[in-house]
């Protein structure tokens, strides 16, 4: 009788060779996956902002007063304010006083924190522009205001990411009514 012994194992070669293989793939499939990951960023900022919108509609009807949601291009954000009325009216084309009552309003939160709602958008998602009933606006801040009777300001909100993706918030000016639809490139 024989025995034979065997050892169950394997080569160097074989191990480069899958290592080889592994490598391949995962320099073809990685970049498949990060497209589709930059794509549910944008989608994900998007709804979040409309969130966002909504809120602000639902708090100026409940509370009887006029919410301002403003898109801060230079901070690529949106700050929900519920601005007093010793900060004055707003004026779309008065860019320093919108920057001053929002520094106003930062400063405020810190003293008295749950008053400013910010949302900041995630690297590689900008706000491309905002179309509205005195044109477009690409830079800047600009305001969206929410009345208590449940109407708005209106506009839409482009969102974009590195890919040229983009979706659409859309605020009905009558009804404050917020949409969120894919936009044409």
């Amino acid at each position: 009788m024989v025995v034979q012994n065997s050892r169950g194992g394997f080569t160097l070669l074989e191990l480069i060779v899958v290592l080889v293989i592994m490598g391949i793939m995962s320099a073809l499939v990685v970049p498949k996956l990060t497209g589709p990951m930059g794509n549910l960023d944008l989608k994900t900022a998007s709804k979040k902002i409309s969130a966002s919108l909504r809120y602000a509609r639902s708090q100026a009807a409940s509370e009887k007063t006029t919410y301002a949601a403003l898109f801060d291009f230079a901070n690529n954000s949106l700050v929900i304010v519920n601005p007093s009325p010793a900060d004055g009216d707003f004026s779309v084309d008065d860019q320093e006083a919108m920057e001053k009552m929002l520094e106003e309003q930062r400063d405020k939160e810190k003293d008295h924190p749950g008053r400013l709602k910010t949302y900041k958008l995630p690297d590689g998602i900008k706000l491309a522009k905002v179309l509205s009933k005195e044109g477009e606006v690409n830079a800047g801040i600009f305001p969206l205001f929410f009345f208590p009777s449940g109407g708005s300001s209106g506009g839409e909100i482009i969102l974009a990411n590195e890919q040229g993706r983009r979706y659409k918030v859309t605020v009905d000016f009558i009804t404050g009514a917020v949409q969120l639809s894919e936009a044409a490139g």
